[in-house]
């Protein structure tokens, strides 16, 4: 029941933003993602668009609220930054890359998860290099 919910949320969320822009992928990650998700959890939802390439961080923060879904934490990357953020270890890249339940997924995302798999793993609350 209540996967049925966050996935009809995040059905919600793209609809409105490809109203404003090209989504290419869209990853649902966090508690969500490894099953820990409650019914009143947050839908962490990460959203690789170039629409947002020169948007500041500032000004994609009031991209997401004129979405205007509550309990929805929505992350607006460029595949580039996403692809920066994964080689560089970021924590958030990963735990989307890895872990992440991908709801819509472009060829060139699908390498990128595929290549943080390969070289990273989860090791408790951490992503670690894979020797």
């Amino acid at each position: 029941m209540a996967e049925e919910v966050w996935r009809g949320v995040v059905r919600e969320v793209l609809e409105r933003l490809d109203r404003k822009l090209s989504v290419e992928s869209a990853i649902v990650f966090g508690s969500w993602s490894r099953r820990g998700g409650g019914e009143w959890s947050d839908v962490d939802l990460l959203v690789v668009t170039e629409a947002v390439e020169a948007v500041n961080v500032l000004d994609r923060f009031y991209i997401a609220l004129e979405c205007n879904v509550p309990r929805v934490d929505l992350f607006l990357y460029t595949y580039k930054e996403l692809e920066n953020m994964a080689k560089k270890g970021n924590p958030l890249a990963l735990s989307a890359l890895v872990d992440g339940l991908p709801v819509k997924l472009s060829d060139r995302v699908s390498g990128l998860i595929e290549y943080a798999k390969r070289r990273y793993e989860r090791r408790g609350r951490f992503y670690v290099e894979k020797h």
